[in-house]
């Protein structure tokens, strides 16, 4: 999740919205301001003033840490069939997933647990952007694409699901919980990819053989 610049490109701000970023994810998000103005070397006035609101630097933090993130390549990438789906899916996967770190992995975290990806409708944008591309490419994999209606399936999500939710887990591993993950993620993401390829196109064709 890597870092974007703030719209103003202020020296304060970057260092406000930095400071902010680091003591959310280890502290949560009812860090005083006090001690956020302190970290970025600003005066509690210059804090206020640019966000008045705590709601205010917590949306400004994940406009700056998140508002980028996401490449347009990626989503021509997902439907290139001149390369096999593996292919695409490791390295859409590997570069996807590369850029987390561990203060925007236990942002994003604790974001979920209060209920802020829902208020963002973070559902919908995933499945637009990989869930449903992902499901359609493995609907022509399987050979049901010609015969599949438009719309995706909530089995078809959940299907997808299955691998996007096991490459984001190392990172949980290592990020959340502070445990070891064994391997890089250029070595995890294939042989997960590997493993969950077959038995999907296996399930997708057993899905619309109903």
């Amino acid at each position: 999740m890597a870092r974007t610049k703030p719209a103003s490109g202020d020296a304060a701000d970057q260092r406000i919205l930095a400071a902010a970023a680091n003591l959310y994810a280890e502290h949560g998000f009812d860090v005083a301001p006090a001690r956020i103005a302190r970290a970025a070397r600003v005066t509690p006035a210059a804090l206020a003033r640019r966000y008045p609101e705590a709601d205010a630097l917590r949306k400004g933090v994940f406009a700056w840490r998140f508002g980028a993130r996401w490449k347009a390549a990626w989503s021509d990438l997902l439907v290139d069939r001149r390369l096999p789906l593996e292919q695409r899916l490791a390295r859409f996967y590997v570069e996807y997933r590369g850029n987390i770190d561990r203060t925007g992995g236990r942002l994003w975290t604790r974001a979920g647990l209060l209920g802020m990806h829902r208020e963002q409708d973070f559902s919908s944008t995933l499945v637009e952007r990989i869930l449903g591309p992902i499901a359609r490419e493995l609907r022509h994999e399987a050979g049901v694409g010609a015969r599949a209606p438009r719309r995706i399936s909530a089995r078809e999500e959940e299907l997808v699901q299955v691998l996007h939710g096991a490459i984001s887990f190392p990172h949980t591993r290592a990020h959340i919980f502070d445990m070891r993950v064994r391997g890089t993620l250029r070595q995890i993401v294939p042989m997960m990819v590997r493993v969950w390829l077959p038995g999907a196109i296996a399930e997708m064709r057993r899905l619309h053989a109903r």
